[in-house]
């Protein structure tokens, strides 16, 4: 039996892995190149179905909007010009097929550029994969079917620190809000240094012995100014009156190297807060 299959091709865009999503799986989730610009980038299929795979790269970084929600933004031609990889980035091997239970290493290798300012330069890594198209049956009868290809694409950032590398913050207006039994603050930031501020934020509550009642942590990827919200909920039955909110940015990340990260100063800002 002859069958023709009618692809019907579904896009579907990742930030981050999703394990019970992706069709692949990628380690490490953000990639420093060394100080010849090279790094190794694993790729790994769990599942039971060959993948075709393609590396790509594109100049994105993480924004956020006015409420303080984190945004990606892509197409920033001037940002590109100062910060970005370019061309001088390239993928060993490009695209490949990977077999079910299997893993690929990719080179991922830059051509230097010395003469450009120190700082930590930065792109962003796709990596595409889908299904690898079934091989067409020959028969004397022909048969109509409909395949649904999903192709997944898995965004992470990769990093190339050119000389001497610094990295802060400094923290402007907080403004809080009380909704839904959370406290929510939008602090403003200003980006010091040559470098993206990468660590963590800790926003605790505090009553006026200053014991914490209440805390929220989370990783930040700052690159630029702008305003990071964040959220602490607020326990059940706390008495009304006022509290402190502090928070905290670190160069800290569970999920990268300290030796990857670019270290700053932590930076600590309070907020009085009336809990009604």
């Amino acid at each position: 039996m002859k069958k023709i299959f009618l692809a019907l091709s579904i896009s579907l865009f990742l930030f981050l892995a999703v394990p019970t999503m992706a069709q692949i799986s990628i380690a490490p989730t953000s990639v420093f190149m060394d100080e010849n610009g090279i790094a190794s980038l694993y790729i790994t299929n769990p599942s039971d179905i060959t993948q075709e795979i393609n590396v790509s790269f594109l100049f994105g970084y993480p924004g956020n909007d006015e409420l303080g929600n984190l945004i990606m933004i892509y197409g920033d031609s001037i940002k590109d010009k100062q910060y970005g990889l370019g061309d001088r980035l390239r993928a060993f091997p490009r695209t490949f097929v990977l077999a079910p239970q299997q893993q690929q290493t990719v080179r991922l290798q830059l051509r230097p550029d010395r003469s450009l300012p120190a700082g930590t330069y930065f792109t962003r890594v796709k990596v595409t994969s889908n299904n690898q198209a079934p091989d067409v049956d020959q028969t004397n009868q022909t048969e109509v079917a409909t395949q649904i290809n999903f192709k997944f694409d898995q965004v992470i950032a990769a990093f190339y620190k050119n000389g001497q590398t610094t990295t802060g913050l400094e923290i402007g207006n907080v403004t809080t809000s009380i909704q839904d039994g959370k406290v929510r603050a939008i602090a403003e930031f200003v980006t010091t240094g040559n470098s993206p501020f990468l660590g963590s934020i800790s926003a605790s509550l505090k009553d006026a012995s200053e014991k914490t009642v209440s805390q929220k942590e989370e990783t930040v990827a700052m690159y630029f100014n702008g305003k990071k919200g964040v959220e602490v909920s607020i326990p059940e039955n706390l008495p009304s009156g006022e509290y402190q909110l502090e928070l905290r940015f670190e160069t800290n990340r569970t999920d990268i190297p300290s030796s990857d990260l670019v270290q700053g100063s932590p930076v600590t800002k309070r907020v009085l807060v009336r809990i009604p």
